[in-house]
């Protein structure tokens, strides 16, 4: 007897391309990118402490709005570095946006960075400062208790609202992503209780682009492997077609 493949496997590929085709249609598209924040691109300690951490860049089209979900992650420690770093508190994020676009806070839901800052100053950082920074609780941004921020793998994720942009999810994140990369975009932190280290206990780091930082792919991309999806379904039908004739 003739087992017919041909069968299972158009109906395991086109459960696929209708999985894929209802997560287009109904999740929210999410662009996204990492910056690292690491001595190479710039600290206030010469060679650095050694205190690094990941800024995830999350844009997500929800009807009119334009939400930027900022992913925090402390990495210091988790990898060797001229500092010598084993540990820190990550207490800021400071960052730039788009010009003619405004940031407010949408969620500090579960954080500890409540703080929100305009006009942010790191001291001996970045000489024109940054458009916006969220914190954990202080007075000012340099300076405050450093017991409420991040330590070593410790994440958080705070939401902001963009307004003033008519762009989709998508072109937003190439604009931040090139501008990060061309620099007429910067983001920095502020790391307190650094230990581990010879040349500091505190910290102000610049982040960059890093080297594996790339944008999830474009609705047009995933609406393409649909597509694609569904002509392999129909030439395997056709194959099946053939094979029972």
């Amino acid at each position: 007897m003739k087992t017919n493949f041909a069968q299972p496997l158009t109906a395991c590929i086109a459960t696929a391309g209708l999985a894929i085709a209802s997560s287009l249609l109904t999740a929210t598209q999410a662009q996204a990118f990492a910056l690292s924040v690491d001595p190479q691109y710039g600290t206030t300690n010469g060679t650095g402490t050694g205190a690094t951490a990941t800024l995830d860049f999350n844009i997500v089209q929800s009807g009119a709005d334009l939400l930027l979900n900022l992913g925090i992650t402390n990495t210091t420690g988790t990898k060797a570095t001229a500092g010598g770093a084993t540990d820190s508190s990550l207490v800021g994020v400071a960052f730039d946006v788009l010009s003619g676009v405004t940031a407010s806070v949408k969620s500090t839901a579960g954080s500890s960075f409540t703080t929100f800052w305009q006009n942010v100053k790191i001291d001996g950082l970045q000489k024109d400062g940054f458009d916006y920074g969220i914190s954990t609780p202080r007075e000012e941004f340099n300076g405050g208790d450093p017991k409420e921020g991040l330590y070593k793998n410790q994440s958080t994720l705070v939401s902001f609202l963009l307004t003033g942009s008519s762009l989709s999810a998508a072109q937003a994140e190439s604009a931040f992503l090139t501008g990060f990369q061309n620099g007429t975009l910067k983001a920095g932190v502020r790391f307190q209780q650094v230990s581990g280290s010879n040349i500091g206990t505190s910290d102000k780091v610049m982040a960059g682009v890093s080297a594996d930082a790339e944008a999830v792919p474009e609705p047009t991309t995933i609406a393409g492997m649909v597509m694609g999806l569904g002509s392999l379904v129909a030439a395997r039908r056709k194959q099946a077609k053939k094979a029972t004739a």
